[in-house]
């Protein structure tokens, strides 16, 4: 296999073309870093063109890297033409295996620098302007969980699929953004709940780590949208079902699957 980032990420594109099951674009013997599954995942998300609206964080609480196998934070890229409002609708058909993950996401705030996201004991609405529940949308190709790394997930995107948001609320008036609970309905019954702290203590934790990662990659920017971790560990769907996750005092975020 190549070993070159362009080549790998277009072996990814040509994978998800065939609609194939995950496997990790990597050779079984080699354990590769970070640093270059990054790198892969730079190239692939070039090929797939459009405009960066923020980025999703993954692997962020205990119950998600259990259920991965990894045991580190990772992130990906999400594009424009990928964001959803809520009430949303997505066609699981559209995928191989469309998977929910329930989350907080956040708007980084005009002013926001990557000096101030690192400084810990600045208040949530001094780096963020916005918050809101929502659903991640996570293509896993019908990934063997047993068989998963952090580069293979990492280079793949993060396996994002888009994002869909309820409507935001201003950070300011919100307040903290741990001790916040989260429950995940299905057709109208509750199916499963977590807490925001769940997410490396605080979501809030979860964006600083998000700007040091990438310091490197030309930071985040203001304006910019990170979906900061599944609360709710990741629900395959299927066709007929309504999704709605609430947290305390957000609206709540829906998505119909057709």
């Amino acid at each position: 296999m190549a070993r070159d980032a362009a080549s790998l990420a277009r072996t990814l594109a040509e994978r998800h073309a065939a609609r194939a099951t995950f496997t990790s674009i990597f050779d079984e013997d080699e354990t590769p870093d970070l640093a270059f599954a990054y790198e892969v995942q730079a190239a692939f998300v070039a090929g797939l063109g459009g405009d960066t609206a923020g980025y999703k964080i993954g692997l962020t609480t205990p119950r998600m890297q259990e259920m991965c196998g990894v045991s580190e934070p990772i992130c990906g890229v999400v594009l424009k033409g990928r964001i959803l409002r809520s009430p949303a609708t997505v066609r699981a058909a559209d995928y191989v295996r469309l998977g929910l993950e329930s989350e907080m996401a956040v708007r980084i705030a005009p002013g926001a620098d990557q000096r101030g996201l690192a400084v810990r004991d600045l208040p949530a609405h001094h780096l963020i302007d916005q918050v809101c529940a929502g659903f991640e949308l996570v293509e896993d190709s019908g990934a063997d969980y047993r068989r998963l790394t952090a580069a293979s997930i990492v280079a793949d995107n993060g396996w994002n699929a888009g994002l869909v948001f309820g409507e935001p609320s201003p950070a300011a008036a919100y307040g903290p953004l741990r001790g916040r609970r989260g429950v995940l309905k299905l057709n109208g019954a509750a199916v499963n709940e977590g807490k925001s702290e769940d997410v490396l203590g605080d979501p809030l934790n979860a964006v600083r780590w998000l700007a040091g990662r990438l310091q490197d990659r030309g930071g985040l920017k203001p304006g910019m949208w990170v979906s900061t971790g599944a609360i709710v560990p990741t629900r395959f769907v299927a066709p007929g079902e309504t999704y709605v996750f609430e947290i305390d005092g957000l609206a709540p975020v829906t998505l119909k699957v057709a």
